[in-house]
């Protein structure tokens, strides 16, 4: 925002993969963004039949790969330290959490390069931010990125 004459008029958007089936997009307005270009954003997503959230601070990863980033390098960590497989963690993700897929499910779904940059990315700009677990540097570096590739967690 701070590179244009018109900081007031800069926002972001952010919609998640796949876009067909993802229905949340985060609202991410800038310091000097005005309220009207906020609300008409808020109406735009709304418009094509998505549900906004609005995340108000520019915050590496925003709100929801500041949550979702984390958990898949943890599951890692699950699997490492517990023996658990991929499919009882997401079993346990998904009929004891409630979440509508699994963790392992949906790294796939979103793909391990985009996951691996995001990891690296958020890393730099907030040290908070945990580094990628060794499996997802390897399936990165093997290219085994998830549905783009035909592998990932799962085949």
């Amino acid at each position: 925002a701070d590179t244009t004459s018109r900081p007031d008029k800069f926002i972001g958007i952010h919609f998640f993969n796949p876009p067909q089936l993802m229905k949340l997009v985060e609202v991410i307005p800038g310091e000097k963004t005005s309220q009207e270009v906020t609300e008409l954003t808020k109406d735009f997503v709304k418009s094509v039949n998505k549900q906004a959230v609005l995340c108000r601070k520019d915050v590496p990863g925003f709100i929801i790969n500041r949550l979702f980033i984390p958990m898949v390098h943890e599951a890692c960590y699950v699997k490492d330290r517990t023996g658990a497989t991929l499919e009882e963690i997401d079993s346990a993700v998904k009929f004891k959490l409630g979440f509508p897929m699994g963790i392992f499910e949906l790294a796939d779904f979103t793909d391990m390069d985009v996951i691996h940059k995001a990891t690296v990315e958020m890393h730099l700009r907030d040290k908070k931010v945990i580094n990628p677990h060794p499996l997802v540097e390897k399936m990165f570096d093997e290219k085994k990125l998830g549905q783009k590739s035909g592998e990932g967690y799962y085949k």
